[in-house]
């Protein structure tokens, strides 16, 4: 039993080591660092197996990444996680979409630049940027509201979450803020090109208070995979557009 008995310092290299794993996903330590809400440097401590997070600290790091205090005690390869996510059963009954069948070919895992067009319009309206991530479970999505949309908002408050599914070569993203914000429905579809990077079909935007005030849109998603360049790029291109324009002065 005692050959079992790690020290702390053993303790401390393995979750810095899981925790580098977990942060690898983004291009930015520092946005990580803000998303979380964790001081930088006390970020690079967690990382460099100097130190161990306060039990809530733990909590906030566990629920952002979706996973359990076992990255405390054993590398991610070697922690199993159960299939109980409550959307597998639901997207396989209706939808007829388990959780193999939204496949890379159809939408791979990354990030995203979505942008939305008014039926009307020849430019699109707005700008995000989400990203996708594949699970045992379901597919799910996540992004942030522009900050100059939700001024004052916190990351939290900004924080958009998603799932994934499909049906035939159909995309069905549903998306939310919080307590049901700023909902929308994307349908879309990958170009003809397997290939191809680019997703077309409609976004419907969804009203909390009244039906006559949904909306739809055109919409077109560009995926971008992992690439810190292009990820950035977009993030830039996007806040440049989402800019609200400013008054002039007479």
């Amino acid at each position: 039993m005692t050959k079992d008995i790690r020290n702390p310092a053993e303790l401390r290299r393995m979750f810095g080591a899981n925790l580098r794993r977990l942060a690898q996903q983004y291009s930015s330590i520092s946005e990580l660092c803000r998303q979380l809400g964790i001081n930088r440097t006390q970020f690079n401590r967690y990382l460099g197996g100097e130190s161990f997070p306060r039990p809530d600290v733990l909590d906030r790091i566990c629920r952002f990444f979706e996973v359990d205090a076992r990255i405390l005690l054993r590398p991610l390869d070697e922690i199993e996680y159960l299939p109980t996510h409550p959307a597998a059963s639901a997207l396989t009954d209706f939808l007829g979409s388990g959780p193999s069948t939204l496949t890379e070919k159809l939408f791979p895992a990354g990030f995203y630049y979505a942008t939305e067009t008014e039926l009307d319009e020849p430019q699109p309206s707005r700008h995000r940027l989400f990203h996708a991530r594949r699970l045992p479970q379901c597919t799910l999505v996540r992004g942030y509201e522009p900050g100059h949309g939700m001024p004052g908002g916190s990351p939290m408050d900004r924080e958009v979450q998603g799932i994934a599914a499909c049906a035939g070569r159909q995309i069905y993203i549903l998306m939310s803020s919080r307590a049901s914000q700023n909902s929308r429905i994307y349908l879309v579809t990958r170009g003809m090109d397997e290939h191809s990077d680019r997703w077309r079909g409609v976004a419907i935007c969804l009203s909390k208070t009244t039906a006559s005030a949904t909306t739809t849109r055109r919409i077109l998603l560009r995926h971008l995979g992992e690439d810190p360049a292009a990820v950035l790029a977009a993030a830039r291109t996007a806040r440049r557009s989402e800019k609200p324009a400013v008054p002039a002065l007479t």
